[in-house]
């Protein structure tokens, strides 16, 4: 399937107030010149996609590629200039590994499932930070061995609960799929904004999401 390769206006932010901008620290001893050519490389290229809510429109026509990233600035660049997923509703981020497309038919997807962690209405502030927490540890390659075996994540922002999600290439690598779910769920209990929340992570097969409805569907694994 092609999709637009256009960024849509949702997932631009106003123009920023130029006095916020906080003054720079005239006691760092590191040459700005040095900051701005510093450039650190990630280890695999990541393509940021975002879902619009217009719903009348078909599925593939509201998706659209935002954005290639192959260093950290480029995520950091970005991740600043768009607006958090609270701020989003109906609508969806993916950021996906290399040319792979947030689509279950992919081939890379075709066999595989996803890692979820349901976010309660009332907390939008736990979404935006478990989001990027999440995105961090991926592009950090956080979760070692089995780094190869994600194929993404995925943010969906609805009025009722959202979700968030890491998208594994094989539903039936039980070993690395629990592996991968310690460290989300780890990481994701790290967050300060988190104390005292129960975090369930449940493994859902691909398969199983197309042909059932969400309340019938048998996680595979429960962390």
């Amino acid at each position: 399937m092609e999709v637009q390769s256009s960024v849509d206006i949702a997932v631009m932010p106003p123009n920023p107030d130029e006095n916020a901008i906080e003054d720079s620290d005239e006691s760092s001893t590191i040459p700005q010149s040095l900051i701005l050519n510093q450039i650190h490389p990630l280890k695999n290229r990541w393509t940021l996609w975002f879902l619009n809510n217009k719903k009348e429109l078909d599925w593939v026509k509201r998706l659209k590629n935002v954005c290639e990233l192959k260093t950290v600035e480029e995520f950091w660049a970005l991740y600043d200039n768009i607006r958090p997923p609270s701020a989003l509703v109906g609508c969806d981020y993916n950021l996906f590994k290399d040319d792979i497309q947030p689509m279950w038919e992919v081939p890379q997807n075709k066999s595989g499932g996803r890692l979820i962690v349901v976010v309660e209405k009332s907390r939008a502030d736990l979404l935006d930070c478990w989001w990027l927490e999440l995105l961090i540890a991926l592009i950090g390659e956080q979760f070692g061995e089995d780094s190869d075996q994600i194929c993404g994540a995925v943010c969906n922002i609805r009025q009722k609960g959202s979700k968030i999600s890491l998208w594994t290439t094989d539903a039936k690598n039980d070993d690395a799929n629990r592996r991968i779910g310690v460290v989300m769920k780890n990481r994701l209990m790290a967050v300060p904004q988190a104390k005292g929340s129960i975090i369930k992570v449940c493994y859902e097969d691909h398969t199983d999401v197309q042909i059932k409805q969400s309340s019938a569907i048998q996680s595979r694994l429960i962390i």
